[in-house]
């Protein structure tokens, strides 16, 4: 059976190069896994999404389910021989990969998703939803709204006028480190005590810590690689902004949008006023609606001209970011229960870019942030990215004792 792609599944197409597109989330859980169990909520989850089958038709936008999928979606690793990263084709299916790795008394899920089915927020709602049906729920009832339809005629208000796209200047290219090319990830945890002083000291200052983590990260790239001026595409989920969903409605879709942000780095600036610019700017940016602009346009062309021209026409009109950040926010411990196995640790990353495209992710459990990035780079560019990952909490750290 085929399933039509949306309009803002598009997106994620357009720099194959450059990104693999998927989605990476790492939880620990506090005993081993059922996986007879697990398979079987794959299976059901399957009746809400049934795309996580399918391969993905490029040139027709759409997803194509194949049978006998579900034994290539589970894999079971020991510690010793952990790949470290999930080998997923989303062209050839299926959208999803999940590996099992055992320890000695606990288990640990790696979970891969195709970026073409889902963003950030999406992801999180399939995590939900395949922990309540490992959990033995119902899912009968349950629908996903994929279509962006619903939220463009809410936000499209008459009374308020059509966004116009907006060309930032492009930053300077972000360096390229020789070396051997490889796989590479890293990870920061920042504690619970010193999330909760930093969001605490964001909502003195009415700031938000998008603000505050977006001026942390142009410091520390303007700390190590001299960059003044950056260009970082700043996510908005869409669902934030449009009618509440009912209860028996998951969103496993692509209804992000993105804004540039241009942040300038003054020397001796410190962080304090380079968050209260960048704050400024958001706030100017969300007033004119300029997240709404990209999913105007690419809609507008969808409706009209098939999938490759409108790839064709968007690049064409599309500045390439070199770095960027996504905030896959909170994730809720209450919704995340396999069985009597409580979740330990969870944290979300982005896909593996090709270095020099950079992406800085951060999420959050427990109160506690973890900041994350995955890379295809050399060895000294993985440097780079660790030295990146260690600037920003010490940025966050000085501003949170510093007040």
């Amino acid at each position: 059976m085929n399933y039509r792609g949306e309009p803002m599944d598009l997106v994620p197409t357009l720099d194959l190069d450059q990104a693999a597109p998927l989605l990476e989330c790492t939880l620990s859980l506090m005993h081993p896994v059922d996986v007879e169990r697990l398979f079987a909520a794959v299976k059901t989850t399957q009746t809400v999404v049934p795309q996580i089958m399918s391969r993905y038709n490029l040139r027709k936008n759409r997803f194509e389910e194949q049978s006998a999928q579900l034994q290539r979606v589970i894999e079971e690793f020991t510690a010793s021989h952990d790949p470290g990263r999930g080998q997923l084709d989303v062209l050839q299916g299926p959208q999803l990969k999940i590996q099992v790795i055992h320890y000695a008394d606990y288990d640990q899920l790696r979970l891969i998703m195709s970026r073409l089915l889902t963003d950030g927020e999406g992801f999180k709602h399939y995590l939900y939803l395949l922990a309540a049906a490992y959990d033995g729920q119902d899912l009968t009832d349950f629908v996903n709204e994929r279509s962006g339809r619903r939220l463009m005629n809410f936000l499209r208000h008459p009374h308020r006028p059509l966004p116009q796209s907006s060309d930032a200047p492009a930053a300077e290219r972000f360096p390229q480190l020789a070396g051997d090319v490889h796989h590479h990830k890293g990870e920061v945890l920042i504690p619970r005590v010193e999330s909760k002083r930093l969001r605490q000291l964001a909502r003195q200052q009415g700031v938000t810590m998008n603000a505050v983590l977006l001026s942390a990260y142009a410091l520390a790239l303007f700390s190590l690689t001299g960059e003044r001026q950056l260009v970082i595409p700043y996510q908005v989920d869409l669902r934030l902004h449009g009618p509440v969903a009912a209860t028996n409605v998951v969103q496993v879709a692509n209804l992000t949008s993105q804004m540039p942000v241009t942040i300038t780095v003054q020397e001796g600036a410190t962080l304090q006023a380079v968050v209260a610019q960048t704050q400024a700017t958001l706030t100017q940016l969300h007033e004119r609606l300029a997240y709404l602009a990209p999913l105007v346009e690419i809609n507008r062309m969808s409706r009209a001209l098939p999938p490759e021209l409108v790839r064709r026409l968007t690049r064409k009109h599309r500045e390439g970011a070199t770095v960027s950040f996504a905030n896959f926010g909170h994730v809720d411990h209450t919704r995340l229960k396999f069985g009597e196995i409580p979740v330990t640790q969870i944290y979300f990353a982005g896909t593996y870019r090709t270095m020099p495209s950079f992406q800085l992710t951060m999420s959050a459990y427990h109160d506690a942030w973890t900041l994350a990035f995955r890379m295809l780079g050399s060895e000294p560019d993985y440097q780079l990215g660790i030295k990146i990952l260690k600037n920003v909490v010490t940025q966050l750290n000085q501003w949170g004792h510093d007040k």
